[in-house]
């Protein structure tokens, strides 16, 4: 595509590819829907059947949803397993008008809707979470092979799971009952990711069966993927802005830290269902789901700094003192060198261990005009993080710093008068050992219970009730430590290392950091642990070190427990406005929540447990109307009153430590939930039964927006500057969704196979920022974002070529100072837009088998990260581009 040929005319040509051919489209519309119209119907006498495949399948299948729905919705559809090129439900659900993904180490992780990432999370209409300090699902558990499809409700009803002020996101599984029989799908898949330089293999299997017998259906479907994947992540950031001594004013990074990051990613999904219809009245089903996310991950960092080291007498404490001239743009060093080399490299572990299971039965009764539903849900997850690092001092002969800021990678690293220096035994020293463990537990119990019933009334055709309650419970401990291991014992050229260390410590095994970004002078080999799998038991590591392994910190733990209640009432109805249809419903859910906290607090050098309750009730009323303008146009209006509660660390009085940088979390267990009233409406025009183009504009009024003041505090005789959440100003959201996708049916031949979707989100914020006192964006939010997916399905062929754009974004908050000594201020820090390229061809060798080829991350495209207060460069990142090829069975 020509589009990615002129990045940076990025926002031009999504716009005019989303709005400026729309008008040349529309005027295909009757050849498109011949064409539709001749793809879905025969004649009755050719006693045929065409049956729509592919890409387009199951864009109809996503277009019926959103056009049927009840609310303002949008979804994405699997037809066949293996078919989306995504690795995860987050990279598949970046696919979606208004939704915005964060990335970590090359894959898709957290997702936010319109801006807000407190969202519901849903697997078959009932509600799922990972283990951890916050309330939704880790989507990056979750192979995408097992998806239905994917629904995300940015409007809600009555009968919705309450807690999201963003939206709600509806995972569907699949079901016997989905398939007309019997059913085997399958994909054998051999993956590389380029970076790492490794290649996995990966699968996945569906086998589903249907048995009728005397009027009486069963169905059995069983699920299964399992994907391993290798990862390399290469990383420069640069410190925070500090004034020079100078008394120029002007600022320059206080170091660079450099880092390789290689990993394995190993999940694994699993989906059971089964179903019973022994009636016509009844339906029964039985549901389970198990994934399971287990993350090795291995850095090899650097770290070097002229801030701290006092280098003349009339330096003081974290000077900048330069060498020479120094060169200077805006008030920003852009070259000079520096007294002091400050140096140290670490190695270190962090292991990820994520499983989540979840059991369901329910079932659906019908006899007349009453339908009852009910469920009842179990779901189980836990979470462990281990954190082993050691830390080795170095000097160089030369203490002195450089940098330049102007080369394509900027340059920043210590004099060396003997290139050797960071390969050389005798310049380092044993330094600290650091260490961190974490484990979370959470698990719900839900039952819910649904009736509907039809009227005999024009206007009210249909009117809905029902309860729901849940038992919710979480817990969490940590241990967070740092230990001098410096030992008069180690008499090895490493100064202080015991022989059991020294055996350990050798050049690390890479020397190419960051190749592929262009020039830039920084180190790219030193001396650390060597073979990091040492640091993966971290009892022999303690033992070799003379240190006790601590267990976890009765500061840094708690225990939550969540019951609520919800009842609710809701109506359909039907009229006519000037001859217009018009439909919808309105509701109101009413939501008692009771919560227990636990955490043990210190008193004359004792743990005493400590316990607060809470009991809030929310009222919580929507209204969806949608109005059939002509038979194409659709419009929508919906109003409604949203809710969700804080995370469980931010409501409990808890420590969340980092001993390293001396600083910590502390929750309030005062916060109040965080609530908005919405006013959505929308404007949908269907072309043919897989084209259409539609808008959408949106405002939320939020109150209670969660922002953290900081302070100090003595904990074991250590100062940590300490976060506290608490309730901020209200603040505003609001903004623009535009559409279109299609097929260009009326060109000729094989070039009808030719399709497009895109859609631009622009979202507009203002609220309480990260630093208290100051109104900004949301964090985390991109004010543009869009998708452009060049479609092309011929027969047996298809292609997707799809760039996935987010701009701008508030990434977080750093320190920096604001003079030649110790005083600090809070600045922050922004990650620049970028776009992504992914790409997916098929062929279909027959009816039943399918060969497939993907890329993801086509472009190799880097993130770079700058700070606020000065914009200086910040951070960049570079992931793998991945490929991979599969072979797909579906019979």
């Amino acid at each position: 595509m020509s589009f990615n040929q002129y990045p940076g005319r990025r926002h031009a040509i999504a716009i005019a590819c989303a709005l400026c051919a729309l008008p040349a489209l529309a005027q295909t519309t009757g050849a498109a829907d011949n064409a539709a119209t001749a793809a879905d119907t025969t004649p009755v006498a050719a006693e045929q059947q065409v049956v729509v495949t592919g890409m387009r399948a199951s864009l109809q299948k996503a277009q019926d949803l959103k056009r049927n729905a009840d609310q303002v919705v949008d979804s994405i559809v699997a037809d066949d397993i293996g078919k989306l090129p995504d690795s995860n439900v987050a990279e598949a659900l970046q696919r979606i008008t208004g939704v915005q993904i964060s990335r970590s180490r090359g894959e898709g992780d957290r997702v936010q809707i319109r801006g807000l990432s407190q969202t519901q999370t849903l697997v078959n209409g009932r509600s799922i979470f990972t283990a951890g300090k916050e309330r939704g699902l880790s989507f990056q558990d979750v192979p995408s092979e097992l998806l239905a499809g994917a629904d995300v409700y940015k409007t809600p009803t009555a009968e919705q799971v309450e807690g999201g002020i963003g939206g709600l996101i509806d995972l569907r599984m699949r079901r016997p009952f989905d398939f007309a029989g019997f059913k085997v799908a399958g994909t054998v898949k051999a993956t590389d990711a380029d970076y790492a330089d490794k290649r996995n293999g990966e699968g996945s299997l569906l086998v589903s069966n249907r048995w009728k017998s005397g009027g009486q259906d069963f169905g059995a479907l069983l699920s299964v993927a399992h994907q391993k994947r290798n990862y390399r992540s290469d990383t420069q950031e640069l410190g925070a802005p500090a004034q020079l001594a100078d008394g120029s004013g002007a600022y320059a990074p206080i170091g660079a830290w450099y880092s390789y990051e290689l990993g394995e990613r190993e999940r694994t999904g699993v989906n059971a269902s089964l179903q019973w219809r022994p009636s016509r009245e009844l339906e029964l089903y039985a549901d389970a789901a198990y994934t399971k996310l287990e993350t090795t991950t291995d850095t090899y960092g650097y770290y070097a700094s002229p801030y701290w080291p006092n280098w003349t007498a009339a330096t003081n404490a974290g000077a900048l003192w330069p060498r020479g001239a120094v060169t200077t743009q805006n008030g920003n060093v852009t070259k000079g060198t520096f007294y002091g080399a400050d140096t140290t490299t670490s190695g270190y572990i962090g292991d990820n261990d994520t499983k989540t299971r979840q059991l369901a039965i329910g079932g659906r009764w019908k006899s007349g005009d009453w339908t009852v539903k009910s469920e009842l849900g179990y779901t189980k997850s836990d979470f462990a993080r281990v954190y082993q690092e050691v830390r080795l001092g170095a000097s160089t002969s030369s203490p002195a710093f450089t940098y330049d800021l102007t080369t394509d990678i900027p340059s920043a690293y210590p004099e060396l008068s003997n290139p050797n220096d960071l390969l050389t035994p005798s310049q380092y020293w044993a330094s600290k050992a650091l260490y961190f463990r974490q484990k979370n537990d959470g698990k719900e119990t839900v039952w819910r219970g649904d009736v509907e019933r039809s009227l005999d009334s024009t206007f009210i055709p249909r009117i809905k009730a029902g309860v729901r309650y849940s038992d919710r419970k979480a817990t969490s401990s940590e241990v967070n430590t740092i230990n001098d291991i410096w030992s008069a014992a180690g008499t090895g050229a490493v100064g202080g290392a015991v022989a059991g260390l020294a055996s350990q410590i050798g050049p690390i095994p890479y020397n190419n950091l960051l190749e592929r970004e262009g020039y830039g002078q920084y180190p790219k080999q030193w001396l650390s642990i060597a073979n990091l799998d040492w640091l993966r038991n971290p009892q022999a590591v303690h033992d070799t070190l003379g240190l006790t392994l601590p267990g976890f910190d009765a500061a840094q733990t708690f225990d939550f427990s969540e019951k609520t209640s919800a009842i609710y009432g809701m109506a359909d109805f039907e009229s006519e406005l000037m001859g217009k249809s018009i439909t919808g419903n309105f509701g109101v859910r009413y939501v008692r929540t009771k919560t227990t906290r636990g955490w043990q607090q210190s008193q004359n050098g004792t743990y005493v447990p400590q316990h607060n309750d809470t009991t809030d009730d929310d009222f919580l009323p929507s209204v969806n109307i949608k109005m059939d303008v002509t038979d194409k146009l659709v419009a929508r209006l919906s109003a409604s009153k949203v809710v969700t509660r804080p995370n469980f660390d931010q409501l409990t009085p808890s420590l969340s430590l980092n001993a390293n940088d001396r600083t910590g979390y502390l929750g309030n267990p005062d916060l109040q939930p965080l609530s908005a009233r919405q006013l959505d409406g929308t404007l949908e025009y269907y072309l043919s039964k897989s084209d259409y183009v539609f808008g959408a504009a949106f405002y939320k009024k939020v109150d209670g927006f969660i922002q953290t003041t900081t302070g100090d505090i003595q904990y074991s005789g250590t100062t940590y500057s300490v976060r506290t959440p608490q309730n901020g100003q209200d603040g505003t959201i609001k903004g623009l969704e535009l559409g279109y996708q299609g097929f260009f049916t009326n060109l000729p031949g094989m070039l009808s196979g030719l399709g497009l979707q895109a859609n631009f989100t622009y979202v507009d914020s203002k609220a309480p920022g990260p630093i208290q006192g100051q109104e900004t964006t949301l964090e985390g939010l991109s004010k543009q974002s869009y998708n452009i997916v060049g479609m092309y399905d011929w027969q047996d062929f298809g292609m997707r070529l799809a760039y996935n754009y987010r701009g701008k974004y508030l990434s977080g908050t750093q320190n920096y100072y604001v003079n030649n000594g110790a005083t600090m201020a809070q600045t922050a820090t922004y990650m620049e837009g970028y776009g992504m390229v992914d790409g997916y061809m098929s062929y279909a060798l027959n009816k039943n088998l399918k060969v497939a080829f993907e890329v993801n991350n086509l472009t190799r495209k880097s993130r770079r990260s700058y700070y606020g207060v000065t914009g200086t460069p910040f951070g960049r990142y570079v992931d793998d581009r991945r490929f991979g090829i599969s072979l797909q069975a579906n019979m």
